[in-house]
């Protein structure tokens, strides 16, 4: 039920269309916003519910193939629309299945997306980075 809710939650979802060069700026913490990019993995796949929320994996969304320019964007563990499938422990490149909103699969480092979600924007300090993050509602093409 819980899952249904969400899942149609997500279908009414609308951002405010942004460039990923602005995606980041401070002023979007807290925003929803929709960013256009390329889906990657960036090598590796790491899945938790820190604070007890949902399940969710980290990708990177690329201003384009090849680009150094890329953000956060973490998506929900599950087996419907705008999620990614359970990985498994010594999981290959190929076990990566992540769904849009239609719940077809989306190639990694290829398809372009549109990813819709909330920002979470932690600003540099000192010597650290700063850190800027999407919690994905909606990935459409």
């Amino acid at each position: 039920m819980v899952a249904l809710a969400a899942t149609i939650a997500g279908c009414a979802v609308k951002g405010e269309p942004v460039e990923m060069s602005k995606a980041c700026d401070a002023g979007q913490d807290g925003k929803t916003l929709e960013v256009k990019g390329v889906l990657a993995d960036d090598g590796s796949v790491f899945c938790s519910n820190i604070g007890g929320g949902r399940l969710n994996c980290g990708f990177v969304l690329l201003e384009s193939l090849g680009s150094d320019k890329k953000m956060r964007v973490d998506i929900e563990e599950g087996t419907g629309a705008d999620t990614v499938s359970k990985l498994e422990s010594g999981y290959k490149k190929e076990d990566i299945k992540v769904r849009d909103d239609a719940g077809s699969q989306i190639a990694l480092n290829k398809d372009v997306v549109r990813a819709t979600g909330k920002m979470s924007i932690v600003p540099a300090f000192k010597e650290n980075p700063q850190v800027c993050t999407m919690e994905v509602y909606k990935l459409e093409r």
